[in-house]
C-alpha cells in the first residue's frame, strides 16, 4: 500500500505543472521538482523515503501545543542585477525577513482572521531566519551580496553557478528580476525552491522575484505582503502544497499535502474565498484552509502553519541528510549570525539609467551602489573626464574627448577602503561619425560584435551572429527565443554611429529583411527599431513591427522555426527624411520575447532613393531584373520600358560615387532593354536606371 502512495506523490509532482492555475501568478517548485526527478530518476528513493518519514509522523504522537526552543537558520541573500530596480535595497531585503520570522513564530498582526475551525491547529513554527554575520571565507557581511549579470532576466538555476554560499551552512537566497518558468503558459513564477529530499551543493536554495521581496520599496504594491518567501521557505523546510496529493482517497496519507490537520485540496486556491470546500471526500470533512502560507490565496489571506506542517519541519531541521546541520550552534559561531560586526564597505557604482556612451561635449551622472557597509568617504579617478578626480556619492562628469576610458572608485570607512575598477566603461563617440552613408550591412565581419555593434543577451537568448541562417550572403543576426524566454524580456542590438549628411535632400530610407512566424496563437514577438541623435543618451522609437505589421506572416508554426528561403524574409523601409542632416546616430532593434519564436535580421541597408536630382519611380512601376545576384563577372539589368525611353543607367559605389564603365554594350528589343555592366571590382553597388527622366535604384553585389 506504502508503494502505491509514493507512486501518487511522485506522478502528482510531474502533473502538478498541468494544473489549471497555469495563466495565474504561482509557484514553481513543483515544475522544478519534477524537472529534477525526469532528469535523475534515483532521486525517487529519496522522496519516497523522506515521504515515508511525513506518514510516519502523522500518526505520531505530537506534543507541539508548547513554545519550544526557536531554531536559527542563516541567511544570505544573492541579489543579481543589473543596476536596475532588481537591486533592491537592504531595508527591502530586512522587511522580508521581519515578516518571515513573524510567520515562521506566529506573530503575524493577522492571527486573529484565523476561523475558529483551525485556532486550535495553527503553530508557532520555533523558526528564526537572520542575516549572515560572517562569509565562507570568515569575512564580515551584512548577509547580502550583489552581482551584475544579465542572468537576472530569467537565467533561472544559471543565476546560482554565478555565487553561491555552503548549502549546509547558509539558505541561500537568489534575488532576480524575471523567472522563465511556465512563462509560455501566460503567468508569472514568483519563485521556487529546492525540497529537503533533493538538496545538493549546487542547486539548493530559493529564487525569488525581486518585486517580491518583503512588503515595502518594489513589492510595495502587489498585494502580496511579503508571503511569497514564506511559503518557499516551507518547501526549503520540506513542506508541499495542501493541493499536491489533490483529494486522494479520504485517506490524509494520501491526499493534499498528507498531513493529517491541513485539509486537502483538489486545486490551488485564489484570491480569499473562505467558503470552498473542494474535497468533500476528507475526514473530518472540512473547508479548505485558505489561511495556509503553502496554498496559493492571496498573501492578505494567509496567516498560520499547522501543528502537523509544523511535525514535519521539525523533521527537516533533526536529520543531518535534510536540514539540521544549518542550525548548530557551531553553524550559527561560523555565520557570526548573533554578532553584529560593522564591515567595510565593498565598492560598486555605476551610470544613471545604464548610459555608457556620450557623444564628445557631453556629461555622465555617476550613481554609487556600495553596500555591505557604511560609506564615509569616496574617491573617484575619472580617465578623460572634467573633473578627473571626485569625492561625491554621485558626480556629474564631462568628457570632452572621444575615447574610451576607464572609471575607480574607492570607498571607505572605519573597517577600510574597497576599491572597484571598471576598465574602459566610458565611450565617448566623436561629434561626427567618420562613417557615411550609404551603408549596408550583412553581418559578414565575424567580430562585428566586439566594438563595432553591440547585443544584449540573456544566458541563452537574445541577439547572435550566425551563418547557418540568412537572408543573403555569409550570416545574419538572429534574436534567440523560444518557450524558455522570459516573458516580455527585451534584448537589444545596437549600431555604430553613422553619419547621415551625405544623404541630404536624397530621401534617406533604412532598409532590412527580416524574417519571423509566431509560435503561439493570438501571441507575437514585436521588433522595435529605435534611433539616438545623442549617442545612446536618449532613444526615440521608430516603429514598432508584430506579426500583423510586416514581422512576419499571420501563421502559426512550430517552435524553434527558421527560415530556409529568401521567400520568407519580409524587406521593411523606415523614413530617415527628419534625420538626413544629423551626423552622428545610432540604430536600435528592440526584440521584445512573448516565448514564441526568434526574430532574425539581415541586409541593413541606410541609403538615399534619390541618388541625383529627378522624380523617382515607385518600386512597383516597373518589373527590374538583375541577375546574377551576388555576381562574380558580368551583372546583367533587365528592363521591361514598356514604351518609356530608355535615358540610361548610372553605377554608383556604396559611397556615392558615380563608377565609369563601358555603357555601350546595351540591347533593346522594344519592350525589354538589358544592360550588361561589366566586370568590376568586389563590393556593393546601386544601379540608377532613369526611363522618360523617371529613375529607379537598384543594389548589386560583386563577390571575388
Amino acid at each position: 500500500m506504502k508503494k502505491i502512495i509514493y507512486s501518487a506523490i511522485f506522478i502528482s509532482l510531474l502533473a502538478s505543472t498541468g494544473h489549471s492555475y497555469a495563466q495565474i501568478h504561482k509557484c514553481g517548485t513543483d515544475e522544478y521538482a519534477a524537472e529534477i526527478l525526469k532528469t535523475n530518476p534515483d532521486l525517487l528513493k529519496s522522496i519516497t523515503a523522506y515521504n515515508d518519514e511525513i506518514s510516519k509522523l502523522n500518526t505520531s504522537d505530537q506534543k507541539l501545543s508548547k513554545k519550544g526552543t526557536t531554531r536559527t537558520i542563516p541567511v544570505v541573500f544573492h541579489v543579481i542585477h543589473t543596476y536596475g530596480p532588481e537591486n533592491i535595497s537592504k531595508a527591502q531585503i530586512e522587511d522580508q525577513l521581519r515578516i518571515m520570522n513573524e510567520a515562521y513564530q506566529r506573530l503575524n498582526s493577522d492571527t486573529s482572521a484565523t476561523r475558529s475551525i483551525f485556532k486550535g491547529v495553527a503553530s508557532d513554527m520555533d523558526i528564526e531566519f537572520k542575516l549572515a554575520r560572517k562569509d565562507p571565507n570568515g569575512n564580515c557581511t551584512e548577509g547580502i551580496t550583489r552581482t551584475y549579470s544579465n542572468l537576472t532576466d530569467g537565467g533561472d538555476d544559471a543565476v546560482k553557478n554565478l555565487i553561491r554560499w555552503p548549502y549546509r551552512t547558509y539558505l541561500n537566497i537568489w534575488v532576480v528580476k524575471n523567472i522563465v518558468r511556465d512563462a509560455s503558459a501566460g503567468g508569472r513564477v514568483l519563485g521556487y525552491a529546492t525540497l529537503p529530499a533533493f538538496t545538493n551543493s549546487t542547486a539548493d536554495g530559493i529564487v525569488i522575484l525581486s518585486d517580491y521581496v518583503g512588503n515595502s520599496g518594489t513589492a510595495s504594491s502587489n498585494g502580496n505582503k511579503g508571503r511569497v518567501l514564506v511559503h518557499e521557505g516551507g518547501h526549503w523546510l520540506g513542506l508541499y502544497h495542501p493541493f499536491q496529493g489533490g483529494c486522494g482517497s479520504g485517506d490524509c496519507n494520501n491526499s493534499g499535502d498528507y498531513i493529517c490537520d491541513t485539509p486537502p485540496v483538489s486545486d490551488p486556491n485564489f484570491g480569499c474565498n473562505k467558503s470552498i470546500n473542494s474535497c468533500s471526500n476528507d475526514i473530518p470533512n472540512q473547508v479548505d484552509m485558505v489561511e495556509n502560507y503553502m496554498d496559493y490565496a492571496d498573501g492578505s489571506c494567509q496567516n498560520m502553519f499547522t501543528k502537523g506542517q509544523k511535525a514535519v519541519v521539525d523533521n527537516s531541521l533533526s536529520k543531518t541528510n535534510l536540514r539540521s546541520l544549518n542550525i548548530t550552534s557551531a553553524n550559527h559561531t561560523t555565520t557570526g549570525v548573533f554578532t553584529n560586526p560593522s564591515c567595510a564597505a565593498i565598492a560598486d557604482f555605476n551610470t544613471t539609467n545604464n548610459i555608457v556612451t556620450v557623444c564628445q561635449g557631453g556629461s555622465i551622472n555617476f550613481k554609487d551602489y556600495s553596500y555591505n557597509g557604511i560609506v564615509t568617504s569616496y574617491a573617484w579617478t575619472l580617465e578623460g573626464g572634467t573633473p578627473s578626480t571626485s569625492t561625491l556619492a554621485a558626480p556629474t562628469i564631462s568628457y570632452n574627448n572621444a575615447g574610451n576610458y576607464t572609471v575607480t572608485l574607492s570607498v571607505t570607512n572605519a573597517q577600510g577602503t574597497n576599491t572597484l575598477v571598471k576598465t574602459k566603461m566610458i565611450t565617448v563617440l566623436p561629434s561626427q561619425s567618420n562613417i557615411a552613408t550609404p551603408i549596408s550591412e550583412g553581418f559578414e565581419d565575424a567580430q562585428i560584435l566586439n566594438g563595432k555593434w553591440a547585443a544584449w543577451e540573456t544566458a541563452d537568448y537574445g541577439w547572435k551572429r550566425l551563418t547557418t541562417t540568412k537572408y543573403a550572403g555569409n550570416a545574419a543576426m538572429e534574436a534567440f527565443i523560444d518557450g524558455g524566454s522570459a516573458l516580455n524580456t527585451t534584448y537589444s542590438l545596437v549600431s555604430q554611429p553613422y553619419n547621415l549628411s551625405a544623404t541630404q535632400g536624397l530621401l534617406p530610407k533604412l532598409k532590412f529583411r527580416v524574417a519571423y512566424r509566431p509560435a503561439i496563437t493570438g501571441n507575437t514577438e514585436v521588433l522595435t527599431v529605435y534611433i539616438t541623435t545623442d549617442c545612446g543618451q536618449t532613444w526615440k522609437p521608430l516603429k514598432a513591427y508584430s506579426n500583423a505589421t510586416g514581422l512576419g506572416i499571420d501563421k502559426i508554426v512550430e517552435s524553434g522555426w527558421k527560415p530556409t528561403t529568401q521567400a520568407e524574409w519580409n524587406e521593411l523601409t523606415l523614413d530617415l527624411k527628419a534625420y538626413e542632416t544629423f551626423k552622428n546616430v545610432m540604430f536600435k532593434f528592440e526584440a521584445r520575447s512573448r516565448s514564441g519564436n526568434s526574430i532574425y535580421l539581415d541586409n541593413i541597408n541606410i541609403q538615399a532613393d534619390l541618388i541625383s536630382t529627378g522624380k523617382v519611380l515607385k518600386p512597383n512601376s516597373l518589373l527590374v531584373t538583375v541577375y546574377p545576384n551576388p555576381s562574380k563577372g558580368l551583372v546583367n539589368i533587365d528592363i521591361e520600358t514598356e514604351g518609356k525611353r530608355y535615358d540610361g543607367i548610372k553605377i554608383f559605389t556604396i559611397s556615392g560615387q558615380e563608377l565609369a564603365f563601358d555603357k555601350t554594350l546595351i540591347t533593346n528589343n522594344g519592350t525589354t532593354t538589358t544592360q550588361i555592366i561589366p566586370k568590376i571590382e568586389a563590393g556593393i553597388y546601386f544601379a540608377q536606371i532613369t526611363l522618360d527622366g523617371q529613375f529607379i535604384i537598384k543594389k548589386f553585389i560583386i563577390i571575388p
